[in-house]
């Protein structure tokens, strides 16, 4: 049950219409993930400052039952930072990835834990 969270400055109008549903697969085929699972959001047009700039930045997280670690976030970041790159054209050394691995108790769907 993967949530990609992703605040960015740039305008909603340039987010790409099928942004979210492409990501929706990276994020599933990345973590080996049903899709059914998967979580998308993007916060779009927020006030922020990257490094003393305010040029396209961003901050992102993707949170997890597994799937991440320290054997797996390496191949994980270059692979988030070359799709966020690609399809909103920020800079990969304009956002931090922030990787949360859940304890299955502490994360619901459908009014039961998943542990």
């Amino acid at each position: 049950m993967p949530i990609f969270r992703i605040y960015t400055n740039i305008l909603k109008c340039e987010i790409p219409d099928s942004f979210l549903f492409v990501a929706t697969s990276f994020i599933a085929k990345l973590l080996e993930k049903p899709e059914p699972y998967v979580q998308v959001q993007v916060h779009a047009e927020q006030i922020m400052c990257h490094g003393g700039s305010t040029g396209p930045c961003a901050s992102v997280e993707l949170l997890s039952l597994g799937s991440l670690g320290p054997a797996n976030n390496k191949e994980h970041a270059k692979a988030i930072s070359d799709f966020i790159e690609k399809q909103l054209e920020i800079p990969r050394k304009r956002f931090f990835i922030n990787f949360v691995d859940l304890d299955a108790s502490n994360i619901a769907l459908g009014g039961e834990t998943f542990g």
